[in-house]
């Protein structure tokens, strides 16, 4: 019984609405009316408004967070480590003798 009753609350109710999408109370009305920007207020005082200078302005990116980070062709094979990797060395009459390698690591 008790659960036909909770079906039937349920199904006329429907279910609870996500904080976000919840009706929003409207703010109370105040009791005098405020003066817009550059008009004198009830008082007398002028109302002055203004935004910060640098609202728009981007700031500047984290150069160490949001650098690329070099690419490694590396991979494991079972428990062997197998990288590939670019070289370049020096021949005995000066020349430079640039080299593609691959390096096996074995655990032990």
């Amino acid at each position: 019984m008790r659960l036909a009753m909770m079906m039937a609350m349920q199904a006329v109710a429907g279910p609870p609405l996500p904080a976000d999408m919840r009706p929003v109370k409207p703010a109370p009305a105040p009791d005098a009316p405020k003066a817009t920007c550059g008009e004198p207020d009830a008082d007398g005082t002028i109302v002055i408004c203004g935004r910060p200078v640098d609202a728009n302005r981007l700031r500047p990116v984290d150069e160490t967070r949001y650098a690329e980070k070099p690419i490694r062709a590396r991979t494991t094979i079972g428990k062997v480590g197998v990288s590939g990797e670019a070289e370049q060395g020096s021949l005995p009459n000066g020349m430079s003798s640039p080299r593609a390698m691959v390096k096996l690591k074995v655990p032990f």
